[in-house]
């Protein structure tokens, strides 16, 4: 079954792809807060200076589930349909430069917490257990080092 949201996925974005840019994994997530830094104590209280934890805040304040696909370029984030699959909407993009995963929790319920820039923005992604797999496969492309 992920599989097939995974490629339906892919199939969406393929029209904004860009020259180059391949799609390495997608799958569904809970969206929810998180600061990689100090600084997220000050983006928790609504203060955000210098737009540091705005898309981070921005994405897991829309809709708590998401498809997040992850590109050579380029972390998406979709909405969700009913069904869990992959939404029409994009509700956020980060370059794949300024991504980095700051912490992977690999259980009956899986956290990934992702560090956007070194601003202390980001957002944690929660997975329940049949999704566990989903949430090895996009730690370790997340691991992987970006081409330039």
């Amino acid at each position: 079954m992920q599989q097939k949201l995974q490629t339906r996925a892919f199939e969406q974005l393929a029209p904004t792809l860009r020259a180059g840019e391949q799609p390495l994994a997608a799958t569904r997530a809970v969206v929810g807060k998180f600061s990689s830094s100090r600084l997220g104590t000050v983006v928790r209280q609504g203060i955000v200076p210098g737009g540091a934890g705005a898309l981070g805040a921005a994405l897991a304040s829309t809709a708590k589930k998401q498809f997040v696909v992850l590109t050579s370029h380029r972390l998406i984030f979709l909405d969700q349909t009913f069904m869990g699959g992959p939404g029409k909407k994009v509700l956020g993009e980060v370059p794949r430069d300024q991504v980095s995963l700051e912490e992977a929790k690999l259980g009956v319920v899986s956290l990934l917490r992702i560090g956007f820039g070194d601003l202390g923005d980001g957002v944690s992604l929660t997975f329940p257990r049949i999704d566990k797999k989903n949430a090895e496969e996009l730690a370790a492309a997340l691991r992987q080092v970006p081409a330039a």
